[in-house]
């Protein structure tokens, strides 16, 4: 890990990250009920939800200066793909959009199944 990933203010998920705090999470629900249940589990959060679009199935979340993009896709009928993109506004960040993203993950894996991390399903 390079000094400059310090002062990074956008951070997002992947199949294949060098942090493994930022693989995307491959849950067993259907993406109706996984958007539901995201919405249920931020808005115990401090963030608010700001905007859900519908057609690209994608909810941004604000809190102060931080803001949370969720996409979600489905892969088949009853597997969504959950992908985040978080973008902050420090002087000295700190990789706080790392954790922000960890937090994220945290309060979704507490009322989704979480299949499997990342791009292997094994």
């Amino acid at each position: 890990m390079a000094i400059a990933d310090y002062f990074l203010n956008n951070f997002e998920t992947s199949d294949n990250p060098k942090d493994k705090r930022l693989s995307t999470h491959y849950y067993s629900n259907d993406l109706e009920r996984t958007t539901s249940l995201i919405k249920q589990a931020i808005a115990k959060t401090d963030y608010v939800l700001m905007n859900e679009d519908n057609y690209y199935n994608e909810l941004l979340f604000e809190y102060k200066n931080k803001r949370v993009v969720i996409s979600l896709y489905r892969v088949s009928l009853y597997e969504t793909r959950v992908d985040m993109t978080v973008n902050t506004n420090f002087i000295l960040p700190l990789k706080r959009g790392v954790k922000i993203i960890d937090d994220f993950f945290k309060e979704i894996d507490k009322v989704l199944t979480l299949k499997y991390k990342g791009g292997y399903n094994g």
